[in-house]
């Protein structure tokens, strides 16, 4: 593909975040005058301060407390007998106490300015734990907030250096530093660094100018795709490396997966030989020349098995692997585990040639690159005791001055939390405070049961059937996979998470999802037990799927009546916000809301089948996707093309298997990969259609509308999907595979619109040229059988494979269909000679409209949506996250 399609994700962050401060340039006026309103009262509250005693709570926490106080006060007094607590546990403590001892009246706890790491905690080092015991009711409601006006901080991790450790880093040469760590030190594989600003930190990659990403070569970094210099700095992340093929199993036993003929092993495959793969310095595992037994470790190597990692690119999950050795004779990477495979999907998952991968953490990677100058990479050294720690500090940066953190923490569960992890806790506030920097670390065979929807990785804070808790203006940030949890503990029994709310809070540098409802939903699943009556609102998803790639912004499993309202989730790659998975079995997916949210700038060519709003619930009760602003959504496409198993699937709205009865209204769709708008499946014969009403959809780069399977059980006589009163704005034509309307289009002997029922739509394409079209509309000439339906999708060949005809076809024409006429009945109402005058500026006010462009269509609602999606109101800020991969967008939709 030309370079002229590719755009540099770090600098598309910088444009997209000027798109929506542009967007919303109807509230900057009006914040200005707030902003100066809130400076003036800022300024009169610090007088008032000066004159009036501080803020009551109960107890209070600063970090130049001690444990053995007794909390009441908010700072230490005179003679420094008395102050506030040291550690967030010994207030825990103090709480339950007066939960017993003087219930019935609220309980209020204020933690001051500071970082707070659990792990060197003088009280109960570790996870916080919270339980019924640490509950309030009604009438005795308990906050955790912080002192006002102070911004503390609950962290998982350990500073090495002041107000931690307290160790002291030694200057080996140049710009490496280095450090001893402690003996009791946990194995950690995340870094971060705060001088000027806070940013997580990388391992070495490797490297190669036949990978896509970038390289250095003689002192400057390059990149593959466009062949020009970038910042030394870019090639921290490496390069993309392809597999070069897949290994069949043969008789070596390998773990491995079948389909038909095929067949490859899921634990190794062949690399491209001119990638700097090789038998790294700390590999620990030599190849012994049997596949059947190909690895085994050597007692002279010091470096533990497994410490090079490789993560694998598959459609829309990832692997993340450990190397266990390398035949560098016959190029194969052999993996201490197998990776995911799925014999009904067998190019989607696992080692598949032309698939992506990275490999970080080879002490030879290291090496190399501090020779060539780079700079912010850190290598963990475990070949003797005690571990030394590496850095290669940037200009400026000294870490004897600086905050260096480790991450400690791990999840006390595989789905668990590792910095709160909250059971049956009921009425209770978190406010105002930050929690950051868990440790994830993949099992010594690796991690490979990721999943859609995330219901497998464990999470920073976990709510396990918590009933009235609410987290508001809370930060969750750099963390090890995904950021929030709420859930119940178990979908079939039990109690339920209900009524909690997260609200008016960042997530931003999430290692996965930002926010994660629910778990794997299962068949026996019931009502009153999974999670419910939950809301998300006014949050902002920034920098997800910073670790496992396919994270979303929100990700929902098993549970009912919840409302995501508000949210700004922007910058991840993979889906914006994501609902179950499988159909969504048992009493799950009712009454799931997403209302008034604005995604953009998501999957970024790093994954595939994803999208803006993706739904996997079938026919359920009272889901909706209202008033949504979606938009800049570039799939793996646009770096991988012609690859089985990846490189598709970037749509704006998607629907996926049997999804139905769906309400989609007043969602403004616009610059996207593939369909603004996918059903990859019609719902199961004799339930409830899908509608789209009153949307605009623009600028799909393969089509407006789609419908891939649409019917699951073969042949039936209900209909499919309902579009009534949308617009559809499109530059593209069939000479770049672009089809208005794609899939399958079988009526299955009805007439077409009793099969896909279309009403007042209008259609523009900006040349003014698709009234006059012959290509614009088409059927199936020769379908399936009746009862081989469920095979109808997109031909491979639909130039030659359909029948196309123009407007007025579309609207009362009869196109042969075996021979014999098929009525259309389509858009009987519907227009192709309006344009409706949108913008080309690329900002969401280019589709605000000051009438309606065609009949029934209510332009008041969707310049509701382009006026009013995303947050309301913006009291946290976060910064803009540095990419963790190689990102690649569309630039021409």
């Amino acid at each position: 593909m030309s370079p002229s399609y590719f755009f540099h994700a770090q600098n598309r962050r910088l444009l997209i975040g000027c798109l929506a401060l542009v967007s919303t340039s109807f509230l900057a006026v009006q914040g200005v005058a707030q902003t100066l309103s809130a400076v003036s009262s800022a300024n009169e509250s610090k007088i008032q301060q000066k004159r009036a005693p501080g803020p009551t709570a109960d107890f209070f926490v600063a970090t130049n407390g001690k444990d053995s106080w007794s909390g009441t006060l908010a700072a230490p007094n005179n003679s420094q007998t008395d102050g506030p607590f040291a550690s967030v546990a010994r207030a825990q403590n103090a709480v339950r106490n007066l939960i017993q001892s003087n219930p019935n009246r609220p309980i209020v706890v204020m933690i001051r300015q500071g970082a707070y790491y659990l792990p060197l905690s003088p009280t109960n080092p570790g996870t916080l734990t919270f339980n019924t015991n640490d509950s309030g009711t009604k009438n005795m409601p308990i906050a955790w907030e912080n002192y006002p006006g102070e911004y503390p901080s609950v962290n998982a991790g350990e500073a090495i250096g002041a107000g931690g450790l307290g160790l002291r880093w030694t200057n080996a040469s140049g710009n490496l530093w280095q450090v001893q760590l402690p003996g009791n030190t946990q194995t950690f594989e995340y870094l971060f660094y705060k001088g000027k600003s806070r940013n997580r930190r990388f391992r070495s990659r490797l490297q190669s100018s036949d990978g896509t990403g970038y390289y250095m070569n003689n002192g400057s970094c390059y990149s593959t795709v466009t062949g020009q210099t970038v910042p030394i700095s870019t090639c921290n992340i490496g390069s993309y490396l392809r597999i070069a093929a897949e290994v069949p199993p043969g008789n070596t036993g390998c773990p491995s997966v079948r389909s038909g003929t095929q067949a490859k092993c899921l634990d190794r495959f062949q690399y491209n030989p001119n990638d700097p793969i090789t038998t790294f310095v700390n590999l620990n595992g030599n190849y012994t020349g049997d596949p059947a037994n190909p690895c085994h470790v050597s007692s002279s190597n010091p470096f533990p098995p497994g410490d090079v990692e490789l993560t694998l690119f598959d459609a829309w999950t990832v692997d993340v692997m450990r190397i266990n050795c390398v035949d560098t004779n016959n190029h194969i990477v052999y993996l201490t585990g197998p990776t995911q495979g799925n014999p009904g999907e067998y190019a989607f998952f696992g080692p598949t040639a032309g698939h992506r991968y990275i490999i970080e953490n080879a002490r030879d990677a290291f090496n190399h690159e501090q020779q060539a100058g780079q700079s912010g990479l850190w290598f963990l050294d475990r070949s003797s005791t005690p571990w030394t720690l590496s850095y290669l500090a940037n200009p400026g940066e000294n870490p004897n001055t600086d905050t260096v953190v480790i991450p400690q923490l791990q999840p006390l569960s595989d789905a668990g939390g590792s910095i709160l992890s909250a059971t049956q806790l009921s009425y209770v506030t978190f406010q105002g405070l930050a929690f950051e920097m868990d440790n994830f670390i993949p099992p010594p065979a690796g991690f490979n049961n990721d999943q859609n929807g995330e219901n497998n990785l464990p999470t920073a804070i976990d709510c396990e059937s918590c009933q009235n808790v609410t987290f508001d203006g809370i930060s969750v940030r750099h963390t090890a996979a995904t950021g929030l949890q709420i859930a119940s503990l178990a979908g079939h029994s039990g109690p339920a998470a209900s009524n909690d709310f997260v609200q008016n809070s960042a997530f931003y540098d999430v290692g996965a999802s930002g926010i994660h409802i629910g778990h794997q939903p299962h068949g026996y699943d019931r009502a009153t037990s999974v999670v419910h009556s939950i809301t998300v609102q006014n949050n902002i998803i920034q920098g997800y799927s910073r670790i496992f790639a396919d994270g979303e912004g929100i990700s929902q499993g098993n549970g009912n009546n919840i409302l995501y309202f508000h949210n700004d989730i922007n910058d991840g790659y993979h889906a914006g916000i994501s609902i179950c998975e499988a159909g969504c079995p048992g009493a799950n997916s009712n009454g799931i809301v997403t209302q008034y949210n604005h995604i953009w700038n998501v999957m970024q060519g790093v994954t595939s089948d994803g999208g803006g709003l993706y739904y996997n619930i079938a026919g359920n009760n009272g889901n909706k996707i209202l008033n949504n602003l979606v938009h800049d959504v570039s799939d793996a496409s646009v770096i991988d093309q012609h690859i089985l198993g990846t490189g598709y699937g970037g749509h704006g709205i998607y629907l996926d298997m049997q999804t139905a009865g769906m309400s989609i209204e007043n969602n403004v769709v616009y610059r996207v990969a593939s369909q603004t708008a996918l059903m990859a499946q019609g719902p199961h014969n004799g339930e409830q259609p899908n509608t789209f009403q009153n949307n605009i959809f623009a600028y799909g780069r393969r089509g407006m509308f789609g419908e891939g399977y649409a019917w699951p059980d073969n042949c039936g006589s209900s209909t499919r999907v309902n579009l009534i009163s949308n617009i559809m704005y499109f530059d593209q034509t069939d000479a770049t595979a672009f089809y208005v309307i794609q899939g399958c289009s079988d009526a299955c002997g009805m007439s077409y619109n009793k099969f896909q029922n279309f009403q007042r739509n209008l259609y523009w394409r900006t040349d003014g040229k698709f009234a006059t079209y012959p290509k614009a509309f088409h059927v199936l000439p020769n379908p399936p059988p009746p009862d081989q339906a469920s095979s109808c999708t997109e031909p491979k060949q639909p130039g030659t494979d359909w029948t196309f005809f123009d407007f007025p076809t579309w609207q009362d024409g009869h196109p042969k269909v075996h021979g014999n006429p098929q009525a259309m009945n389509e858009d009987p109402e519907g227009s192709v000679s309006t344009d409706p005058g949108f913008g080309h500026s690329g900002l969401p006010t280019d589709f605000l409209l000051t009438h309606s462009p065609v009949s029934g269509f209510n332009y008041l609602q969707t310049n509701l949506t382009v006026r009013h999606a995303g947050r309301t109101s913006f009291a946290i800020q976060p910064p803009v996250v540095p990419e963790t991969f190689p990102t690649y967008a569309y630039t021409s939709f």
